[in-house]
């Protein structure tokens, strides 16, 4: 492996969420009367904070109304979610592989702490990630690359020898902004429509390219 540290987003990476998101954002959006559809949420809402949603879709909210209206969507989508969660396909044998080469491993998301957690350790993930970035921590969202210099900073790496496995185009920019290598990984965008920002593409972590990064 010529990469010493490995970057995960979460939502549309380690697992495969994005419609349970949808779902509950949609909710959410009728009940606050605010304008969502698919091509909205894919092409706005992926890789951004809680925060940064919020004041997007209400104005200029104070940080306790933002976790007032983040706590209820996210209970949303926990419901929706908790009985059909599972690691995204391939994942745990990549992370297997990677921890037995004692290789770094971080997880960088714009998602808040609960659902970190949830996600986490619903599936038993958490022994795997040496760094785990994510929302709360951040100041500037994706497309910024700051949560990615945040992961390869606690890995104690240079971000050119991390490689950061992203499905959301914002998210895709941070990495490469920050200075890692990009994989995207096709779940909230087809393979087409990532292939005009990121050259090397997987569908989940049964593709064998990862195990060769």
């Amino acid at each position: 492996m010529k990469h010493k540290g490995f970057i995960f987003d979460m939502d549309g990476v380690v697992v495969d969420n994005h419609s349970f998101h949808f779902k509950a954002w949609m909710e959410f959006s009728k009940k606050y009367s605010f304008p969502l559809n698919a091509e909205i949420y894919r092409d706005t809402f992926n890789g951004k904070t809680n925060a940064d949603l919020f004041r997007m879709i209400f104005g200029n909210i104070s940080d306790q109304e933002i976790r007032q209206y983040g706590d209820e969507k996210e209970s949303l989508y926990q419901e929706l979610y908790k009985n059909q969660m599972k690691p995204h396909t391939g994942l745990l044998d990549f992370l297997k592989f990677l921890k037995d080469n004692h290789l770094k491993i971080a997880l960088g998301t714009s998602a808040p702490t609960m659902n970190v957690n949830f996600t986490l350790d619903s599936l038993s993930l958490r022994h795997f990630f040496d760094v785990i970035v994510d929302g709360p921590m951040v100041s500037q969202g994706k497309p910024h690359p700051q949560v990615y210099e945040l992961c390869a900073k606690g890995l104690r790496l240079n971000p050119e020898d991390c490689v950061v496995f992203e499905d959301s185009l914002a998210g895709l920019q941070s990495g490469k902004s920050a200075g890692c290598s990009i994989i995207g990984v096709a779940t909230s965008h087809t393979e087409q429509e990532l292939k005009s920002h990121v050259s090397q593409i997987i569908r989940d972590f049964s593709d064998s390219t990862v195990f060769h990064l």
